[in-house]
């Protein structure tokens, strides 16, 4: 596997022998969903997230896409830079989120942009992603997708190639529809890119399911994404990291926080024969 890097080869090989002598019963899956288990790239283009997809859509009315634009021009930056603290990123992550939310509203974001979205096939997962659902389903293995993008996008794409397996839970932003099918909200309160940390899991169905599972195995294509083990107990934990851009630029740190990178946008199949090893 050209694209698959691991960086301590004795460790991974400990973690994983660790996790097979427990079996799969002890065992759960956590991953993040844009640009880890859908891809980052088709035919060298970027592929949209989920927001973009609506953003660049011409969904809503014909001052949404610009504005939009704008909050990522102001806001983007800010969630990249490295000069800034966490608390201040995570403050205005927060509050692009927030504004954002209100724009949507206002534009008359409704439960039809979601529709058209899955019906024209624009979510472009990852190669062997789907083949994962199935192996996880399969072997009874507990699956959390927790995400900063939308979740009803996430949960209709699922349900849309029939693999919303009942093992599979998510975490996302939801919306709140009115009568009428328009958006008014959030079911809850805001998920971002750098508040993974912050969501409770205890007290959830999934966090039941999940409490005698010590052994994890985490997908993610940010640091950040480390933030979803946050108020999980765990015992031993696999990081895949899917490094897709800027591989020199960022390989030093992520070599620094995962045990697998995945280079190049490239498949799931190391994650699914990991999978497979697992009795």
């Amino acid at each position: 596997m050209k694209d698959v890097y691991i960086i301590d080869a004795e460790l991974l090989n400990k973690k994983i022998s660790k996790i097979k002598r427990d079996g799969r019963e002890k065992l759960h899956v956590v991953s993040d969903f844009d640009k880890t288990l859908t891809k980052a790239f088709v035919d060298g283009k970027k592929v949209h997230t989920g927001v973009a997809q609506i953003r660049e859509g011409h969904y809503l009315t014909e001052d949404y896409s610009s504005k939009a634009f704008a909050l990522h021009d102001e806001y983007y930056p800010i969630e990249t830079a490295d000069n800034i603290s966490r608390e201040i990123k995570g403050k205005k992550m927060h509050e692009w989120w927030s504004r954002h939310l209100d724009l949507m509203i206002k534009c008359r974001m409704n439960r039809a942009v979601i529709d058209d979205i899955i019906q024209k096939k624009k979510i472009k997962v990852r190669k062997n992603a789907l083949e994962l659902l199935d192996i996880l389903h399969e072997k009874d293995i507990p699956l959390l997708i927790f995400s900063a993008g939308v979740g009803d996008i996430i949960e209709n794409y699922l349900k849309y190639e029939n693999k919303l397996y009942d093992n599979t839970h998510i975490i996302s932003n939801f919306y709140k529809f009115d009568e009428d099918g328009k958006v008014i909200g959030y079911k809850s309160k805001i998920i971002h890119s750098l508040n993974k940390n912050e969501v409770q899991l205890k007290g959830t169905p999934y966090y039941n399911i999940i409490r005698e599972r010590k052994n994890v195995i985490l997908l993610g294509d940010s640091v950040d994404d480390l933030d979803m083990l946050h108020g999980i107990e765990h015992k031993e934990v696999i990081k895949i990291g899917f490094l897709n851009e800027d591989i020199e630029k960022n390989l030093k740190n992520y070599k620094e926080n995962f045990d697998v990178l995945i280079l190049n946008d490239g498949s799931m199949r190391y994650v699914t024969s990991l999978i497979k090893k697992i009795k």
